[in-house]
């Protein structure tokens, strides 16, 4: 871990990342990358103040040509009329309005652990409604155990987790590593056991290999269902069991036989149950996303908090785009939150993608924003901080806006004929200058921001 100090002995190490790659320089990047880009509000400004210097240069050239030949002032005073038009107008406030507020605002977030890679990001996370969460690694810690080992035939349960452990050893998938660790804790050696031939993984369902003159598959329902291999009554009442407990049942089967069930069951994340309680206490839908069978969803989201109705259970990686592509379609600003490869086209799709900081480079870069401490708590924050920073850009654009409103028409003598009251060109400039610098401390103040679980 860089910055780690060692004080006792010597020992060898290998620098996995260097330089650019380290992720305090792509925290720096993202942060600059941020600041640097434009809020879509900014968008509404720019077209403001396309128009702003010729309706100026207008008002100016009316007030000159008001004062000079319609109320007979002299030459000299409708010239300082229009020269205070022009010096009081300022369209730096409306220029400084958003850039300050986003510069401040992405600083914060990175601060907090959000990383928002781009000012749309920030503006666009206000908005957010429904938050979708994944389950294995942002639900659950993605470190899933093995705790039951069923035999279905005439095996012995050491029998069944050797030959899962046969054909999962050449698997990175999350519940192929606790089938490996579970061997390896039954002194087990992975590396002894027979080798596998023509593995092959079926996303959203399992695997298939050949071990010796056998194909073995090992996945869920759907695998075994498609293979047509038979489940028997005892067989699924003991899947039910276990799935209504909250674990994931793979089962094992030799050829066309189902000959045992290994059930694996992951922990929740710490903070998991506060943040989605918090989420609510927000007025924000929250919906929880996995290729996982209905009842170990359901019984995942009761821990949690989730509603049965918005457990969205067996869904093909290839699918969950669709599943958020739905949600939009009904009306709802999404957030998705994931960490996976599987994650990224969903974390693209969504109005929102936050992608946390210990998942996958390809969901880091498919998310609008980078939870580094992969805190689902981190999701609540960025909404918070978002509307904060959101309403201080109007804060700013409202008062850029009155100033000019209310200075302009002063400044060309509105109020002279009435009430006496003229601008001299220097107090225009002050005034100038002051709408600048209320703006920028307005913006600093987003300094003070707290959020509410600090």
């Amino acid at each position: 871990i860089g910055g780690t100090i060692n004080k006792h002995g010597t020992f060898m190490f290998k620098a996995t990342k260097v330089g650019k790659d380290t992720m305090l320089s792509r925290i720096i990047k993202l942060v600059e990358d941020a600041q640097m880009s434009k809020a879509p509000i900014q968008e509404l400004v720019d077209k403001v103040s396309a128009y702003f210097v010729p309706v100026i240069m207008i008002v100016a050239i009316v007030a000159f040509g008001y004062w000079y030949f319609v109320a007979a002032q002299t030459f000299e005073f409708a010239l300082i009329m229009a020269v205070t038009v022009l010096v009081i107008a300022c369209p730096c406030a409306l220029g400084l309005a958003t850039p300050t507020a986003v510069m401040v605002g992405t600083g914060l977030g990175a601060e907090h652990g959000v990383l928002f890679k781009t000012a749309k990001a920030l503006q666009g996370t206000g908005k957010i409604n429904m938050i979708v969460l994944d389950k294995t690694g942002t639900i659950t810690k993605g470190e899933p155990e093995v705790t039951d080992i069923i035999t279905l035939a005439e095996l012995k349960q050491i029998d069944i987790l050797k030959t899962a452990a046969s054909v999962e050893k050449g698997s990175e998938h999350p519940l192929a590593e606790a089938i490996v660790r579970a061997a390896k804790q039954e002194k087990i050696n992975p590396e002894t056991l027979e080798k596998a031939s023509g593995f092959t993984a079926i996303p959203g369902y399992g695997v298939k290999a050949r071990l010796g003159r056998d194909t073995i598959y090992i996945g869920n329902r759907k695998l075994m269902e498609k293979q047509k291999i038979a489940i028997d009554q005892q067989s699924e009442e003991e899947l039910q069991r276990l799935e209504n407990e909250g674990k994931t049942a793979v089962i094992i089967a030799v050829g066309k036989y189902a000959v045992g069930i290994i059930a694996i069951a992951d922990t929740l994340m710490e903070h998991s149950k506060e943040a989605i309680a918090e989420f609510k206490k927000m007025g924000l839908g929250v919906a929880m996303i996995t290729g996982d069978n209905r009842r170990t969803a359901n019984a995942i989201a009761r821990d949690v908090g989730i509603e049965p109705q918005n457990v969205l259970a067996e869904v093909l990686p290839q699918d969950k785009e669709i599943k958020v592509s739905e949600l939009q379609k009904s009306g709802k600003h999404v957030a998705m939150v994931g960490d996976g490869i599987n994650d990224a086209p969903a974390l693209a799709k969504a109005d929102i993608g936050m992608a946390m900081g210990s998942g996958t480079d390809i969901a880091m870069e498919s998310g609008d924003i980078v939870l580094v401490k992969a805190d689902l708590r981190s999701v609540a924050t960025a909404i918070r901080l978002s509307r904060f920073a959101m309403g201080k850009i109007r804060e700013n654009l409202f008062w850029a806006f009155v100033y000019n409103a209310v200075g302009v028409p002063i400044a060309a003598g509105i109020l002279y004929g009435t009430y006496g009251i003229l601008i001299n060109p220097a107090l225009a400039g002050l005034a100038m200058a002051l709408s600048s610098v209320s703006v920028v401390t307005n913006a600093g103040l987003m300094r003070f921001f707290k959020d509410k679980r600090e």
